[in-house]
């Protein structure tokens, strides 16, 4: 079937589904063709509808949340895209529980102004909570996983919603359960244990710097937090990005050692979330490799953070992906390296 000429909508009982929705307003990047068939759901009601609509069309399904960690092909998506839009926040004591549909970034906000501590680090992380799950985000030396308690989904093989246990959503360095096996589970709520008690995490460089032989408060910590990412990311009024594009490559201590050897003065960082130890990539495109500001049309490395792509207004999705190809080869070839796509292209 091709592609309307012109959006409009087929209606079901309770929602409605439209077709050929350009699905680049929907994302960071500001790029994505159309959407076959698009569907807002609130409830777990309507997810059920959207999927049976789906299944009796025999329509592929894809899950979008906030649209900050995500590449959709110029030629659009064929199939039903699902954007999760589930809200509500609910507070006990230290717990906060929130819809996958919430802005991350205001459930940490929320979390700051009742002084809980736990997610202050992830500061300024655009996206909804479903995604941020998804992707186990961290920043700064802190991972979402740390604070995991349960994530409620849908489970679209048993067709039933069902509660996964922090264990149970195998987190790891932007990595979980929901991303190994897409389809199987859609995000519907996640339950948070953040602490009452003063816990500032600032050993991470970029923070011990600012607060060198102080002990910060909550606030103090999301205001760096947000001034540092301001200063490293795009700004997205003037062009689109998806953040860091690709994954840090985690190595065994000895080879990182020996990468250190060839490099002195090359940072290394424990992980949160997995044994190994981190190296960060945008050190190495910037002094080893010298491809900050590397271009592909409208695509670039950001001058500011080469592991971040920026895209100018009206790129194409075939810009951002040669670039990511070439960093990929660049990297590989001279360093030895394979590194991935941290950004979901669809």
């Amino acid at each position: 079937m091709e592609l309307a000429s012109a959006s409009h909508s087929v209606h079901t009982t309770l929602m409605q589904i439209e077709e050929n929705i350009l699905l680049a307003p929907y994302t960071t990047f500001k790029i994505g063709g159309p959407a076959r068939f698009f569907a807002c759901v609130k409830s777990v009601g309507e997810l059920v509808q959207a999927l049976t609509f789906a299944k009796e069309k025999k329509l592929k399904v894809f899950i979008l949340g906030g649209g900050s960690n995500v590449l959709i092909d110029d030629g659009g998506f064929d199939g039903l895209v699902v954007k999760v839009e589930i809200a509500g926040v609910e507070e006990k004591d230290t717990t906060l529980v929130a819809g996958a549909g919430e802005s991350w970034d205001a459930l940490v906000e929320r979390a700051v102004q009742k002084k809980l501590w736990g997610i202050e680090n992830l500061s300024g992380i655009p996206g909804t909570v479903g995604g941020a799950v998804v992707q186990n985000i961290g920043a700064y030396g802190a991972a979402l996983s740390q604070t995991l308690i349960w994530v409620e989904v849908y489970d679209t093989t048993a067709g039933k919603v069902t509660r996964l246990a922090a264990s149970e959503c195998q987190a790891g360095y932007r990595d979980s359960v929901f991303k190994r096996e897409p389809g199987h589970y859609v995000v519907l709520r996640v339950s948070l244990a953040l602490s009452a008690k003063k816990a500032p995490h600032i050993a991470y460089k970029d923070l011990a710097a600012r607060f060198a032989g102080q002990t910060p408060t909550l606030p103090e910590i999301r205001s760096a937090v947000l001034a540092i990412r301001k200063d490293k990311f795009p700004n997205l009024a003037e062009e689109g990005t998806a953040g860091s594009f690709f994954k840090n490559p985690i190595m065994p201590f000895a080879e990182a050692e020996k990468l250190k050897a060839r490099y002195p003065k090359l940072p290394l960082f424990p992980m949160p979330e997995v044994a190994g130890i981190k190296v960060p990539l945008a050190w190495l495109l910037d002094h080893a490799l010298a491809m900050h500001g590397t271009h592909v049309g409208g695509a670039r490395l950001f001058e500011r953070q080469p592991l971040v792509i920026a895209a100018q207004k009206n790129s194409s999705s075939a810009d951002v992906k040669k670039l990511g190809r070439l960093v990929q080869e660049k990297v590989r070839t001279t360093l030895n390296i394979e590194i991935e796509p941290e950004v979901t292209i669809v």
